[in-house]
């Protein structure tokens, strides 16, 4: 079965809150609905970069609408998802041909699809510890990793509200206060993985010497900083 992928670009003008849960209802929903019997696994990740990032598409196949600021006077940037797949050999033409009707329909854009090395993804060093880098020990790895992002892209797709009036979707509003603070379902899911994996969680504070402005982010993500760079930062561990 053939593993495929593709990146999907929205237009600029797309609304901040609700771009990726539109495009996923638009798209992603009916997409593997009416191929369901012909997908292994699908997952998809969303990304808002530099306008000059150019992984895994043809960048400049994609137009200038697509990588306009988002802030007046801010840098020019794009918002994508890129959407994996493993698909039936004989339904593949037919799968991506599909796929590219709704990514018109919806006025989004692509470059192509390509082959996806899952393996060499999902199955790298990043994602498997140094004792357990043995023989064949990728390809299993990143089949669980896959299993667990298939996993959650389905959560996500049940969770999907609407379309609303305006077309747009969004995720389900959860009030289960206690558990959900933030009226967010997956806030429940995130406990759960982190009691269930024991994953290291910290948040950083960032820090700028000169007015004492502090910013709060993780090692993964920062917040954007005063004259382009942060002076220092602190880590804190907590448990989640």
């Amino acid at each position: 079965m053939p593993v495929r992928q593709t990146r999907v670009f929205v237009p600029s003008t797309e609304p901040l809150d609700t771009w990726a849960e539109t495009l996923i209802g638009m798209v992603f929903t009916p997409l593997t609905n009416e191929f369901a019997a012909a997908l292994e696994w699908f997952w998809f990740s969303r990304y808002v970069l530099r306008a000059d990032d150019s992984a895994d598409c043809d960048i400049a196949a994609i137009p200038d609408e697509f990588k306009q600021p988002l802030d007046p006077g801010g840098n020019p940037i794009h918002r994508s998802m890129r959407f994996r797949f493993k698909v039936s050999e004989d339904q593949q033409g037919q799968f991506e041909r599909r796929a590219s009707e709704l990514i018109a329909a919806s006025g989004y854009r692509i470059s192509d699809f390509r082959a996806y090395d899952a393996v060499g993804d999902t199955g790298s060093d990043r994602f498997l510890g140094v004792e357990n880098r043995g023989e064949g020990r990728r390809g299993q790895r990143a089949a669980l990793v896959t299993d667990l992002y298939c996993a959650i892209a389905r959560l996500v797709i049940d969770a999907l509200v609407g379309p609303d009036e305006q077309g747009r979707f969004r995720l389900e509003i959860n009030d289960d206060n206690l558990s959900n603070p933030r009226a967010s379902t997956f806030q429940s899911i995130h406990h759960l993985f982190c009691n269930i994996t024991d994953v290291p969680t910290d948040v950083y504070l960032f820090h700028k010497t000169d007015s004492g402005l502090i910013g709060c982010g993780t090692f993964m993500v920062a917040p954007p900083a005063p004259g382009g760079v942060w002076d220092s930062a602190t880590v804190y561990p907590v448990r989640y």
